[in-house]
């Protein structure tokens, strides 16, 4: 077992060993018995962003005695639609939940659904925070949340598989259409396993390539409702996800597959590429008898020599929130800041994100795979977030919808440009 193993193996152990975030000074509360319901999204028990959520929720139970908490959890595209239902009324049984920012905290906010938590931070706590990380959790000179980790979305590739095929880990678009056709010769092997069952990760598929053929800034502003989604780059991203279903470069039915069978087939060593976020690389390196033994990773490859290979699909943009309506606010607030400094503390030894925290890491403890990460992040500059956390949520939806079209083998491009044009008008 290496370091980074056994570092592992101790931070998800029952007992987190380590200075707590609120340490021997945790705030103190009333003596009677406080139960806060929590809603999460972190059900994967392979994932090392659930077992390190699970065991700081345990570790806080036990520096508070009088506070149980009640875990109410559901996998991503369920927990998005169950969250949203909730605050469509009183959501009555909701004191903390996970939820993304800034696009879907302002709709939240507007309707006066979330706890500002300005009363409760510290200067303390303020100085752990790395600068600037919070910005996407403020609106209206409130602070909604504290920040957990910034993510990176990425192509995760087994290099054994392309060094079967022939062929080297793709920089450019064409080379991704070459590399992809030489990779579908492999017996039993999807080059590029997108896991579009779940929507969120087909829209992650067309919105790389939007981010390529359009550039970060002229995607934000659309998304913004700043300008009209009609550059033609939109337009040819579309396409783009077309060719690379038409070729098979997705495997034969990408939507058949959810996240959770596209990682089983890529560290069964059946996926040469898979589409996921940087928290992907603490899955990876943390798995039992992978059959994946050297990985490389890259940022979605560009389209041409004038695109900004410095653009990026990611930024900070999820954390814990308080329901505004909660009976336990001081109680709420405090697991809600707890448990973002927690996960964000372990961000980097778990390969999970980049933290928001400033913390000293050693990086013998670092993910190996999260090790490349860090390097491929010190080369990008602007992020543009999943865009159903910018846009809301019946553009969202339709976005979704309109995304997983493409990989239905009868697309209509000219329907998905209209579709999301008229969707974020409606939204403005």
């Amino acid at each position: 077992m290496n370091n980074w193993k056994k570092f592992t193996a101790a931070c998800m152990g029952v007992a987190m060993v380590g200075t707590t975030v609120f340490g021997a000074s945790a705030t103190v509360f009333a003596a009677d018995t406080v139960t806060l319901d929590v809603w999460h999204q972190f059900t994967d028990p392979e994932s090392a962003q659930t077992q390190a959520f699970e065991a700081a929720v345990e570790e806080y139970e036990k520096e508070h005695e009088n506070i149980k908490i009640e875990l109410h959890g559901l996998d991503t595209e369920s927990y998005k639609t169950k969250i949203s239902t909730e605050f469509a009324s009183s959501a009555s049984g909701v004191d903390v939940f996970y939820y993304w920012a800034p696009g879907k905290l302002k709709q939240l906010t507007d309707a006066d659904k979330v706890l500002p938590l300005n009363d409760y931070v510290t200067d303390d706590i303020k100085s752990r925070i790395k600068e600037g990380s919070t910005s996407n959790f403020e609106l209206d000179g409130n602070l909604y949340a504290l920040p957990i980790d910034s993510y990176m979305m990425c192509l995760f590739c087994n290099k054994d598989l392309f060094d079967q095929a022939g062929v080297e880990i793709p920089t450019t678009y064409d080379e991704l259409i070459t590399a992809g056709e030489a990779l579908a010769k492999l017996d039993g092997v999807t080059p590029l396993a997108v896991g579009a069952k779940d929507a969120w990760l087909a829209g992650a598929l067309y919105e790389s390539l939007a981010l390529r053929e359009v550039g970060a800034s002229e995607v934000q502003s659309a998304l913004l409702g700043e300008t009209e989604f009609t550059n033609e780059g939109f337009k040819k991203a579309a396409e783009d996800v077309v060719e690379l279903y038409d070729k098979g470069i997705l495997g034969k039915n990408p939507l058949e597959d959810g996240e959770a069978e596209a990682t089983a087939d890529f560290l069964n060593g059946k996926v040469a590429m898979q589409l996921d976020g940087s928290w992907f690389a603490g899955t990876i390196d943390n798995a039992e008898d992978s059959a994946v033994k050297d990985v490389e990773v890259i940022t979605f490859p560009v389209v041409s020599d004038e695109q900004d290979a410095a653009d990026y699909a990611g930024g900070a943009s999820a954390s814990f929130f308080v329901n505004k309506n909660t009976d336990t606010p001081e109680e709420s607030a405090d697991f809600a800041m707890y448990i973002s400094e927690k996960m964000g503390e372990q961000a980097l030894e778990l390969g999970t994100g980049f933290p928001c925290w400033n913390t000293d890491v050693d990086t013998d403890t670092i993910s190996p795979t999260f090790v490349k990460l860090m390097d491929l992040y010190d080369g990008v500059k602007t992020g543009v977030q999943n865009w159903d956390g910018i846009i809301n949520a019946n553009a969202a939806a339709v976005h979704l919808e309109q995304a997983q079209s493409l990989l239905s083998g009868n697309a209509d491009i000219d329907s998905f440009m209209t579709a999301h044009q008229d969707a974020i008008s409606a939204a403005e």
